[in-house]
């Protein structure tokens, strides 16, 4: 395989940083480079020199030390972690929504996995005016990888296994995100699942059209993106097994609710496109190469909700 482009990535011991490489080691036009150091030394600034991108898999604190020593010696930054998402300016990669990275941006920042099924599901609606921009409630329900790989009791085996239950009710991180990048606020709940993978995001809104309306309004918003499939209507097609190790995302609208709101559904893998995938899917923009380099193809035809459609994991 003749690759003539290159990526350092920094923290690939973490669950994003290990589905990345498993990734970048199929891509035909870039090589993967392990850079194994926790703090941006001597010789792994070397190492990220000889690369045309640096990918930052790790915490965000790390993140932000890693950022600024490469953007100030001229590299370019695919930051996996939530330092910079917040920034003023920032190139935000979530291109169905945002566009592709341009040539000379110098960091590109990856959405959050929550934040990605949410925006994915809503921001088109909201801004068609198909819904309402108040009164927005959240529900999201996702695998333990969500959590990393940080030693805490209730990611034990006997914690977790035919579990669920809320985490960070009121305080979760990706809530300041979500609303940035939606325009409006929300309420914002999750809950963990007894699997690996996968998360479900229900959208509860007050609509300004009919059902049908509205789920017509997020097919024209996604006509153009293979990676984005919106169903006929929720069910077991909306399953975590349709979307486990593909870069898709699946969205359904609900019928209207006696309350008068109407829930949005939401499927990815956190690990796929709520992090690695989605990463693979800005560099390949961002380096002028064709969308679908390295990434699981698109899905041929909708989920029936039967068994056994799960991918084969990176």
């Amino acid at each position: 395989m003749n690759r003539d482009l290159s990526l350092a990535i920094v923290g690939a011991s973490g669950y994003a940083g290990q589905v990345l490489h498993a990734l970048m080691m199929h891509h035909p036009c870039i090589e993967p480079r392990v850079i194994d150091a926790r703090e941006p030394d001597d010789a792994a600034l070397v190492q990220c020199a000889a690369c045309d991108v640096v990918a930052l898999a790790t915490p965000s604190d790390a993140a932000r030390r890693w950022a600024e020593i490469l953007l100030r010696r001229g590299h370019r930054v695919l930051d996996l972690s939530d330092a910079h998402r917040l920034d003023e300016g920032v190139c935000y990669g979530l291109p169905e929504l945002e566009g592709p990275p341009t040539p000379n941006t110098p960091l590109v920042a990856n959405p959050g996995c929550y934040p990605t099924a949410a925006l994915l599901a809503l921001r088109p609606l909201l801004k068609a005016r198909l819904v309402a921009d108040d009164g927005i409630a959240i529900v999201g329900a996702s695998g333990a990888s969500g959590a990393g790989k940080g030693l805490r009791a209730d990611l034990h085996f006997c914690e977790l296994a035919g579990n669920m239950f809320p985490y960070k009710v009121g305080q979760h991180r990706h809530t300041p995100e979500i609303e940035r990048y939606l325009g409006a606020p929300v309420s914002f709940v999750t809950q963990l699942l007894p699997v690996t993978r996968g998360m479900l995001v229900t959208a509860f809104v007050r609509p300004r059209a009919s059902a049908a309306h509205v789920l017509d309004g997020l097919r024209a918003a996604y006509e153009m993106h293979p990676w984005v499939s919106v169903l006929p209507e929720p069910g077991p097609s909306l399953g975590l097994r349709h979307v486990v190790g593909t870069h898709q995302a699946l969205l359904a609208v609900g019928p209207q609710e006696r309350s008068g709101l109407l829930p949005i559904f939401s499927t990815i893998d956190n690990l796929m496109r709520g992090a690695a995938s989605q990463a693979v899917h800005n560099l390949n923009l961002w380096l002028g190469l064709s969308p679908e380099l390295g990434l699981p193809p698109p899905l041929a035809t909708l989920p029936s909700g039967l068994p056994g459609m799960s991918r084969m994991l990176p």
